[in-house]
C-alpha cells in the first residue's frame, strides 16, 4: 500500500520520497558478522564516473532514510556518500552489476560484482524499478543480499563528479 501511495504522490504532486525495501544484507567481517535490515530504496541515474558518456542506474538500499541527502547532491558520486548501513548496485547494461556496501556506520566497506541475473525486475521503466535482488558472494569475502524493492526515480544527475 505504501508503494502505491508513493507512486501517486510522485506522479500527481511531484513529491519525491524513498521507496520500499524489504530484506537483509549480511557481511562477514574479519572479527564480526553484520546483518542489516533494509527498509528504504532509491533509484538515481547519471553518468558513470569512469566513462561519463555512459549513463548508469543506481539502486541504493538502506536501513535509514537518505531522501534529503540524495536530493541535495549535485553529482552522481555524491548519491551514496551518506550510505552507512546498506548497499548500492550499479546497473550499467554491461556483463556485471557492480555493488558497494557499507556497514558498521560506514566503517566497514566492500565492493564486488554480480551477474545481471541477480536482479529480477518486476517493473522496469525509465522512472521506476522494482523487483528482487539476491546473491551470495560470501565465499569470495563479499556480501549476501536478499531483498525486494520498489523505487521511483529520485534524481537524475548531469555530472559524475
Amino acid at each position: 500500500m505504501r508503494s502505491a501511495l508513493m507512486f501517486i504522490l510522485v506522479v500527481s504532486f511531484g513529491f519525491t520520497v524513498a521507496g520500499d525495501a524489504k530484506g537483509t544484507l549480511n557481511y562477514k567481517g574479519k572479527s564480526k558478522d553484520f546483518a542489516v535490515t533494509l527498509k528504504f530504496a532509491y533509484l538515481v541515474k547519471g553518468p558513470d564516473e569512469i566513462d561519463p558518456k555512459t549513463t548508469i542506474r543506481r539502486v541504493i538500499l538502506s536501513a535509514t532514510d537518505l531522501t534529503a541527502k540524495i536530493q541535495a547532491c549535485r553529482t552522481m558520486d555524491c548519491s551514496d556518500d551518506d550510505l552507512s548501513e546498506g548497499i548500492e548496485v550499479d546497473i550499467t547494461g554491461g556483463p556485471r552489476l557492480n555493488y558497494w556496501l557499507a556497514v558498521n556506520n560506514g566503517l566497514v566497506q566492500y565492493s564486488g560484482t554480480q551477474r545481471p541475473t541477480a536482479l529480477v525486475a518486476t517493473t522496469d521503466t525509465p522512472t521506476r524499478l522494482a523487483g528482487k535482488i539476491t546473491f551470495d558472494d560470501s565465499a569470495a569475502g563479499g556480501a549476501k543480499l536478499d531483498a525486494t524493492f520498489d523505487a521511483t526515480l529520485l534524481k537524475t544527475f548531469d555530472k559524475a563528479r
